[in-house]
């Protein structure tokens, strides 16, 4: 582990199956994060080199297969590739949502929610109270 910093990082299988997919986001350190078992990188900005880190592949990947183009603005990693929550409705989110709900109760997080992959309720960070 690492005491100066604290990172999330996501990777899946590229469409060739020799390579990878992958995304690295940096959490501020007056935050915490809440990893539930999905992608919960959004937007990556490839310009912010302090914050994120990715393969080259994650926007030639996206642009080759139509799932985002540059009009579209920043990539967001979950959107395009999370197959969202694993089981059901709730088996991640309720797991954020209660995580957060203790950390951050002044920020009155949503405990309902529509789809987490297309709606993100929950940010990737938040600032404890």
């Amino acid at each position: 582990s690492d005491p100066d910093e604290a990172w999330i990082f996501h990777i899946l299988p590229d469409p060739t199956g020799k390579s990878a997919i992958w995304a690295a986001q940096r959490i501020p350190d007056d935050s915490m994060s809440i990893l539930a078992n999905m992608f919960i990188i959004r937007e990556v900005d490839p310009n912010d080199e302090d914050t994120f880190r990715m393969s080259d592949s994650v926007h030639s990947v996206a642009k080759e297969y139509g799932w985002w183009k540059e009009e579209d603005g920043l990539l967001d990693f979950t959107k395009v590739y999370s197959d969202g929550e694993y089981a059901h409705k709730f088996y991640s989110g309720r797991r954020m949502w209660g995580g957060y709900h203790l950390a951050c109760p002044s920020q009155d997080f949503p405990s309902d929610y529509v789809d987490l992959q297309s709606d993100p309720v929950y940010p990737v960070h938040a600032k404890p109270d």
